[in-house]
């Protein structure tokens, strides 16, 4: 294998790098105002409009909003393992669901045990 020489990283370079081109061209005015200058001769200056970040726009999604929230984990108590045999089909469903949501699917069974013994005292 044959090496590739580098090119150097030159003063200018290295501050355009770390600072971006707007901190280089504040360095350099003189070569803006000859930049400038020909691109007035050459063609119109066009007006720059402000760059406005894009925010997401979130749909509403109550439901998912609610288990999302519910997702949350209680404070710690003691465990039980439990065992549960379950049709391949619900066991898919439930993969999928675990995939989507970004959750381990304990997390979501936990859920959905807590939302069903809702009414039943201890």
């Amino acid at each position: 294998m044959t090496a590739k020489k580098r090119k150097p990283l030159d003063d200018a370079l290295a501050h355009e790098f770390v600072y971006g081109e707007s901190a280089l061209r504040e360095n350099l005015p003189n070569q803006e105002t000859v930049d400038s200058d020909t691109q007035s001769e050459t063609q119109p200056i066009l007006e720059q409009q402000p760059i406005l970040p894009i925010s997401p726009i979130s749909a509403p999604q109550p439901a998912k909003f609610n288990l999302m929230s519910q997702l949350q984990q209680p404070s710690k108590e003691p465990t039980i393992r439990l065992t549960v045999d379950l049709p391949e089909s619900m066991h898919r469903k439930l993969s999928v669901l675990a995939a989507k949501t970004s959750r381990k699917k304990v997390e979501i069974v936990r859920l959905l045990l807590d939302e069903a013994l809702k009414d039943v005292e201890e």
